[in-house]
Parts: C-alpha cells; structure tokens; sequence
C-alpha cells in the first residue's frame, strides 16, 4: 500500500471517530429542545451522499481498488501537500461544529435557546462547516489519486450543501429577522466578505 494513502487513512479512521462523537453530542437529550426542523430531502440526502464520499475515501486508500485520476498523476510532493491541506480542512470543520457548542446540530434545525453564533470562522463567512468539508474533500481526491471522490464533491456534495446552507440561513433569518440579516452583510456566504 502507497505510504500516502496509509496516512490517510489513519487520518479518515481519526477524523470519522471524532465526527461521530460529535454527531452523537449534537443530538444527546436536545431533540425536545427544538424550536423548528426543516424537512424533506435536505435533512436525508445531503448526510448520504457525504456517507458516500466518505466510503470511496476508504476504498481509495486501498490498492485493490482502482481509481483512476483525471488522467494525471501529480509527484509525490503534490499528494503530501493535499494530504496536508486535508487535514488542515478537516480540522476546520471539526472546530467550526465545536465552536457551535450548543447550537450544532446534524439536522438543519433551530433550538429554542438557539443563539447566533458569530466568533471564530464565522466571524468571516457563515458556514465554515460546509466549506471546509467541501475543499477537505477535494484534497483528500487528489492524495488519493481518487477521481470518483473528486467528481462526487463537485457535482454532488457542493451543490447539495449549497442548498442545505441556504435552507439554514432562511431558517436563521426567519428565528433572528434583524440580527442574522445584519451579520449576513458583515460576512460571506462561503468567502469571506461575498
């Protein structure tokens, strides 16, 4: 097995373990503490779909599993560095739900305490979460050599969690009216300042 792909995967097997004892924290004792809950298919879907990418991540660490790579195969060097900027990514998004705290939740859905949260990432842009499971899973696709994982996060996660976003901030603007409408324009949607 290629060295690369043995960091990745300690780092999938570290980084899955610490996303499920969040999701497990998110959802322990609050589900009578809801205000509103979103329904249909952005509560299912988008979650599935990164389950999905999550399993091709696994499978491409493994040579059994040929996953082809755009037709190019970057150096050694390149994938170091994308595996780098995977774990960067991946630790972004694991603070970003932990600067949450109460207010995380793995279903689109607002707590009747729910507050605004507005330090740390989302200081700058309203949905670090988001983006940096999008660009961790692009980097992951390139250490990988994985072009399955790669086109699944351009045509399915990041359009799905586009609208997941999206359905939040109308929930948000709806629970907060004056207060999220002044904090959407002093921040980005997923860059800051746009």
């Amino acid at each position: 097995m290629d060295p690369i792909n043995i960091l990745v995967l300690i780092a999938l097997v570290f980084l899955m373990s610490a996303n499920y004892a969040g999701s497990q924290k998110s959802l322990k004792g609050k589900m009578g503490l809801v205000a509103r809950r979103a329904s249909g298919w952005l509560q299912t879907v988008p979650p599935n779909v990164l389950a999905i990418s999550t399993l091709l991540q696994f499978l491409g660490c493994f040579p059994i599993v040929d996953t082809w790579f755009l037709g190019y195969t970057p150096d050694a060097t390149v994938r170091i560095l994308f595996f780098v900027l995977f774990i960067l990514f991946s630790f972004t998004q694991i603070r970003s739900y932990k600067t949450l705290s109460e207010n995380y939740s793995t279903d689109v859905m607002i707590y009747k305490n729910h507050r605004l949260v507005k330090n740390e990432f989302y200081k700058f842009i309203r949905h670090p979460q988001y983006l940096s499971q999008l660009l961790a899973d692009l980097c992951v696709g390139v250490a990988l050599l994985s072009s399955p994982v790669i086109i699944l996060t351009l045509v399915a996660s990041f359009p799905l969690l586009l609208l997941r976003a999206k359905k939040e901030e109308e929930m948000l603007a709806s629970h907060f009216k004056g207060e999220f409408d002044s904090y959407k324009k002093s921040t980005g949607f997923f860059i800051p300042y746009i």
